[in-house]
């Protein structure tokens, strides 16, 4: 699973990705305050926002094991 919170830009960051039963959790190893939740199987997210709101942060979950070229959800 690919996920893209914004189009490439100078002010963005990397985001790691962890699973936490139904969820996946994105967070920022430069915003540490920065958070997002998605669970995959109800649709359902929540975001813990940056201090700088000029931040966009992107990046991406692949299931151990799964191997796929990318799949999109924006």
């Amino acid at each position: 699973m690919q996920l893209h919170f914004s189009s490439g830009s100078p002010d963005s960051h990397v985001c790691e990705s962890r699973r936490e039963g139904d969820w996946i959790v994105f967070t920022c190893p430069q915003c540490e305050e920065f958070e997002r939740r998605i669970n995959f199987e109800t649709g359902e997210h929540h975001t813990t926002p940056s201090a700088n709101p000029y931040i966009l942060h992107q990046g991406s979950f692949m299931p151990a094991g799964f191997e796929a070229d990318h799949i999109g959800a924006n």
